[in-house]
């Protein structure tokens, strides 16, 4: 049986909620909830959704995400590149990333290049290495570069 979202809302409203005890009460029905919450005008409860659909590592949870990848605050974006790393089983998660990786926003694309690094993604190394000549910050060049070697192990 879902959640209500004042539920939601009372368990994941908190200043350092507890991912594992969340995800322990947390269904798959819960998912739609979480997923509308993602557009949450309280930035901190839109941030703590997309967290709980990503590392709830399902099809459905991570089609929730897809509204934060294409979301115009940058804030919810680098949200969704961190939550895809727990999920990159999933096709989608991929495709999300590599969407991500070339977004307007350094930091977002910043959070992309580490979710390839963490979940070793190497049918993106040709992105990542198309990234690092064209980055224009010496800090994004050698991250690049360092998530190319990375995944090239």
């Amino acid at each position: 049986m879902p959640h209500t979202r004042v539920e939601i809302i009372k368990m994941i409203d908190l200043d350092e909620p507890d991912y594992e005890q969340i995800l322990k009460k947390l269904n798959p029905d819960d998912v739609p909830i979480l997923t509308a919450l993602t557009n949450d005008p309280n930035v901190a409860i839109a941030v703590k959704a997309i967290s709980c659909l990503g590392l709830m590592n399902s099809d459905k949870a991570v089609a929730g995400i897809q509204v934060a990848v294409l979301h115009p605050n940058p804030v919810l974006r680098v949200a969704a590149a961190h939550a895809l790393r727990n999920a990159t089983a999933v096709p989608a998660a991929v495709q999300m990333i590599d969407h991500l990786l070339d977004d307007n926003d350094i930091g977002v694309r910043k959070f992309a290049l580490k979710t390839v690094s963490h979940a070793n993604i190497s049918s993106l190394k040709n992105k990542v290495q198309a990234m690092n000549i064209k980055e224009n910050t010496e800090a994004m060049k050698t991250l690049s570069q360092d998530v190319f070697k990375a995944i090239n192990r």
